[in-house]
């Protein structure tokens, strides 16, 4: 075995250069075609390098599916997209670019048409290599028969061709004293890009700018970032993507952080998960620089903001109750209400009285109560075969699907029976349910109009009360029929009925749950001022992470979601009107029948 197969080692990433000519482009199409790689040989530290073009050697996938034009290799400067890729019978790799429409991209796209920009370099990982024995070179030679190029940039200064194309720039024409210049330059260019990229992120935009300005090291940066998040009273709140630090890379308006979908993004996490795996591009864009607190010891990367918003939108939907109710996020584990009970009929808090003219004024307090709301964790855990996995489409379908029920069912299920212990405390386990009586002789399993009539008599109403029937499906067929003086009492949907799909019941939108109890049941028909109901969610959504540990001896990756949040109904007891001996509250469900 030859000198180069000993020092080479899979997994390695290196660079090549080449030129193109500007009747190559297109203006009006804003595309140029490059031609990227060759058979030609390169010199490597290890010796020759060959780039075999056959067609099971070059791995094409990555760039076929949009991979970025940068500018000098900086993942941070994107300025257009990769729109085709070939290997022609030449043995030659072309691919066609297309530049984007912002003022950075528009920029080098003129400097290409105007003869300024005329370099180019691809970036490639090889994966397999043989020795390949040549009359010609004195140096070892090294076949590169499986290796994928996965960008291609535009470079200012490229590669010396004598020391070998795709090397950094360290030719003999250059001086130790300005090599050393050269490498000084790169590494502050560097800090100064890390340390902005993570103070955008993490909300400390002015602590990263004295930084730079100061000279900090990056570590000493992240360090002054762990401590200011811990012992401050600054909240360091990730900016939403598309603000923040101005920068050229595509993430910051692409929620999807460059994966195509949910299954691409769990792919990536699974081959870096694996012994010896490649951590993507794309994935390493994309981690978190901290591990959060629900991942463990083994840390975790953060789901993109596209998928966290796929997941959790069926939650918010609008026959979500969790969307009708009071909701307020939290950034931290709890929150806590001041609330005041007292009516203006009462005998206690702040009421009025008809006093005599001179009579001396009795001054009244507010009597108000606490109440705290701390955040409750509801977790998913789902278990996917490394086999299953292969399949990026169907995995995106099943998690985004599976998981978004779950959650979506346990919510509601929670915010109806829900007992308060590890939970949100529910409406029917609420101690100010108001339970309205069934009519005398009534038929088991029977919903009448004197029974709606009499639920809507009793709900609490404000202002900005937030009034719906929440009704098991079974209920909805008895319904629909139901008739006072010979006149309907429920109105079939129309197209105006934007927020009522299931129709109006006395005026008032129906919502279809089967977190409601079975017909006949108490709490099969409930009339809910979802006003009256506080919740509280955690401010960072949905949080999803992996790991390949838990079942490690079967072949089989955990995937985690973790949604937070706590609620109850304000209320602590039903409210007494002083001329009537019926009982009020934001809720009211039907007795058993």
């Amino acid at each position: 075995m030859g000198i180069a197969s000993k020092t080479f080692q899979p997994g390695g990433k290196e660079t090549r250069t080449f030129t193109f000519s500007r009747a190559s482009s297109d203006r009006k199409a804003r595309t140029v075609e490059l031609s990227f790689s060759s058979e030609t040989p390169v010199e490597r530290s290890w010796g020759m390098e060959i780039l075999d073009h056959g067609k099971q050697s070059v791995r094409l996938g990555r760039l076929r599916t949009g991979g970025p034009l940068l500018v000098d290799h900086d993942a941070r400067d994107i300025v257009g997209v990769i729109e085709s890729v070939r290997v022609d019978a030449d043995l030659t790799g072309r691919a066609i670019v297309r530049f984007g429409k912002s003022a950075r991209a528009e920029e080098v796209f003129q400097d290409v048409q105007d003869g300024i920009r005329v370099n180019a370099s691809v970036a490639y990982i090889i994966h397999d290599a043989v020795e390949e024995k040549t009359k010609d070179s004195s140096l070892p030679t090294l076949r590169i028969t499986d290796w994928e190029p996965y960008e291609i940039s535009l470079v200012s200064v490229p590669a010396d061709t004598v020391v070998g194309v795709g090397r950094d720039l360290r030719a003999s024409s250059l001086t130790d004293k300005e090599q050393h210049m050269q490498d000084q330059l790169q590494a502050e260019r560097q800090r100064t890009n890390d340390i902005l990229t993570i103070g955008r992120d993490f909300g400390a935009a002015e602590l990263a700018a004295r930084a730079v300005q100061e000279g900090t090291s990056l570590a000493e940066f992240q360090r002054q970032v762990l401590e200011s998040r811990k012992s401050t009273s600054i909240h360091f709140q990730r900016q939403p993507y598309g603000q923040g630090a101005r920068s050229h890379d595509n993430l910051i308006e692409d929620k999807k952080l460059g994966f195509r979908n949910l299954g691409h993004f769990c792919a990536d996490v699974i081959q870096a998960c694996k012994r010896g795996g490649n951590i993507s591009d794309t994935l390493t864009r994309a981690a978190s620089v901290f591990a959060n607190e629900a991942s463990g010891p083994d840390g975790g990367y953060d789901l993109p903001p596209e998928f966290a918003s796929e997941i959790s939108k069926v939650a918010y939907s609008e026959t979500s109750l969790l969307g009708l109710a009071n909701n307020m996020p939290v950034s931290g584990n709890s929150m806590s209400f001041p609330g005041d009970e007292t009516t203006p009929w009462g005998s206690s808090g702040i009421i009025a009285a008809w006093e005599g003219e001179g009579n001396q004024s009795d001054p009244k307090k507010p009597l108000l109560k606490r109440a705290e709301l701390r955040l409750k964790k509801l977790k998913v855990l789902v278990a996917a075969s490394d086999e299953v996995l292969e399949d990026a489409s169907n995995l995106s379908a099943h998690l985004t699907d599976t998981m978004s029920e779950a959650v979506f069912w346990k919510t509601q299920d929670a915010m109806v029976n829900g007992n308060g212990a590890g939970m949100p405390l529910g409406i029917l386990k609420a101690g100010s349910l108001v339970v309205q009586s069934k009519e005398s002789g009534q038929a088991n399993g029977t919903v009448v109009p004197q029974n709606i009539a009499k639920m809507l008599s009793r709900v609490v109403v404000g202002a900005n009360a937030n009034l719906v029937w929440l009704m098991n499906p079974d209920v909805f067929p008895q319904i629909i029929t139901l008739t006072l003086n010979n006149n309907p009492i429920w109105v079939q949907a129309s197209g105006g009925f934007q927020n009522a799909p299931n129709g109006l019941l006395l005026g008032r939108p129906i919502v279809l749950t089967d977190a409601c109890q079975g017909i006949g049941n108490q709490g099969d028909i409930v009339l809910a001022n979802m006003r009256g109901y506080r919740a509280i969610t955690k401010d960072s959504g949905p949080q999803l992470s992996t790991s390949m540990h838990l079942w490690f001896d079967q072949d089989i990756q955990a995937f985690k979601l973790v949604f937070r949040m706590d609620g109850g109904p304000q209320l602590s007891a039903p409210i007494t009107p002083p001329y009537s001996t019926s009982t009020r509250s934001h809720f009211v469900a039907l007795q058993a029948r």
